[in-house]
């Protein structure tokens, strides 16, 4: 599923603001002894898998201010997690993270953290919970949640599409943000990428956000509607190799007591890459 903005200052502060007081090389996960079963010709999720994870996110905002000028924001983050696949079992810890805006104190208060749930049908997360709290780890949680592609347990062939819908509770901002999502998914031939053949797990999803949060005192509330594009590139033996996801969202937010609405545009660029765990050296 998708992130919808990475940290530095909050867009509720920026809004606040302006309204004046108002590349890696290609690299491969740690290989699995036993391949997953899966339909011939397509693909299906491992289950025994490690990896360490690359997630760039970049995203552009453009605010749309009360005296009709435009504001454009940029912010990233770079964020290396540790990734297990035990059966079901699903953990994954965050290791390091670079924001921009450089925040170097946010960041690390949110390393470390670590994340378990499980993967239930369709590789859908299941009951993901975070050893810590905050603003920043709740927008993470998202991003994690969104590691592995929606895949039939016993795998899908080449043509093969399916579509799945849901309603959830994330963190975006300020916002406890109310979402409704659709997604629909295709498995396309396999292709060279990288000097490597892999299979090409597309996903075009639309989706609905509804939000109240506090800043500066203010009550704030948030409308969205957005669409995102994506590909899961993923290995024979059931690795996700590559993510490349790209995003469009619509919103208006609004400060009531100050009688103003703030219509603003995000685009997000996300590419996830995964890599070998590096190996521990051994005690003398």
């Amino acid at each position: 599923m998708p992130l919808h903005r990475t940290h530095g200052p909050t867009l509720a502060m920026i809004l606040l603001a302006a309204c004046g007081g108002s590349p890696a090389a290609t690299t491969r996960p740690t290989p699995v002894a036993t391949p997953p079963v899966r339909t011939t010709g397509g693909v299906a999720l491992t289950r025994a898998w490690q990896s360490q994870v690359l997630l760039d996110r970049r995203d552009s905002l453009v605010l749309t201010l009360p005296n009709g000028t435009k504001q454009v924001q940029r912010i990233g983050r770079l964020a290396l997690f540790d990734l297990t696949i035990d059966g079901n079992a699903l953990s994954a810890r965050l290791d390091s993270l670079v924001l921009v805006p450089a925040e170097p104190a946010v960041a690390r208060a949110a390393l470390g953290t670590i994340w378990n749930g499980r993967i239930g049908a369709y590789g859908r997360m299941e009951n993901l919970t975070a050893s810590r709290g905050g603003i920043l780890v709740e927008e993470l949680t998202t991003a994690v949640a969104a590691l592995l592609p929606s895949l039939p347990r016993g795998g899908a062939k080449a043509g093969e599409n399916w579509a799945d819908s849901g309603k959830r509770t994330i963190r975006v901002e300020i916002f406890r943000t109310e979402e409704s999502r659709t997604s629909r998914w295709r498995v396309n031939p396999t292709a060279e990428r990288d000097g490597l053949l892999l299979v090409p797990v597309q996903v075009r999803e639309t989706f609905e956000q509804i939000g109240r949060g506090t800043s500066a005192g203010r009550e704030m509330t948030m409308t969205a509607q957005g669409s995102r594009s994506g590909v899961y590139y993923m290995t024979a033996d059931g690795r996700v190799e590559q993510i490349i996801t790209v995003d469009s969202i619509a919103k208006l937010i609004t400060i009531p007591t100050a009688k103003q609405s703030i219509p603003t545009m995000q685009y997000s660029r996300t590419i996830v890459r995964f890599r070998p765990l590096a190996t521990k050296p051994k005690d003398d």
